[in-house]
C-alpha cells in the first residue's frame, strides 16, 4: 500500500513528532516532583536513552508511545504498509536489546505505555516509587 501523502507532506508531518519532552514525559516528571521523588536525570547516555534515569538506584524509566513501540501490535499490524511494519518491529527489537544491555549493567527498566500515563499517572508514580524503595530510596 503506497503512502497516501507526498514525500514532502509526509516529511512535514513526521517533523512535528517530538522525540523528547513529549506530553507524557512531562506529565510523568511533574508528578514525580509533586510526589517528592527527585534525583533523576533526563536522557542519560545509556542504552535506549531512558526518558528518566535514577543513576543512584540504577533504574531507567521509558515512556513508550503506543504506536511507535507497538502496543498490542499483533492486533493491528495487518493494516500497516510494509514501511511501518519494518519500523515498528525494529523499534520493538531495539527496545528488547536495550533492556538486556541495561540489565547486564545492573539497571532495572520500567516501561510505561502512553495510554497508561494518560489514564492513571498516579499508578505509574506508585510503581516508580515501589521499585526505587526496593533499591534503597527514601523520601
Amino acid at each position: 500500500m503506497p503512502d497516501m501523502f507526498t514525500k514532502e507532506k509526509r516529511s512535514e508531518i513526521m517533523a512535528k513528532i517530538r522525540g523528547k519532552d513529549t506530553k507524557i514525559e512531562i506529565t510523568l516528571r511533574k508528578e514525580l516532583r509533586k510526589s517528592g521523588i527527585r534525583g533523576y536525570r533526563l536522557r542519560m547516555k545509556l542504552p535506549g536513552r531512558p526518558d528518566i534515569a535514577f543513576p543512584k538506584y540504577k533504574v531507567a524509566v521509558f515512556c513508550d508511545g503506543d504506536f511507535w513501540h507497538g502496543y498490542k501490535f499483533n492486533d493491528w499490524k495487518d493494516r500497516l504498509p510494509q514501511y511501518w511494519l519494518k519500523k515498528i518491529n525494529g523499534n520493538m527489537e531495539r527496545d528488547k536489546e536495550n533492556d538486556l544491555r541495561l540489565a547486564k549493567d545492573g539497571w532495572l527498566t520500567i516501561h510505561f505505555w502512553e495510554h497508561e500515563l494518560e489514564k492513571n499517572v498516579a499508578q505509574c508514580i506508585q510503581k516508580v516509587y515501589d521499585v526505587l524503595t526496593e533499591r534503597g530510596f527514601k523520601k
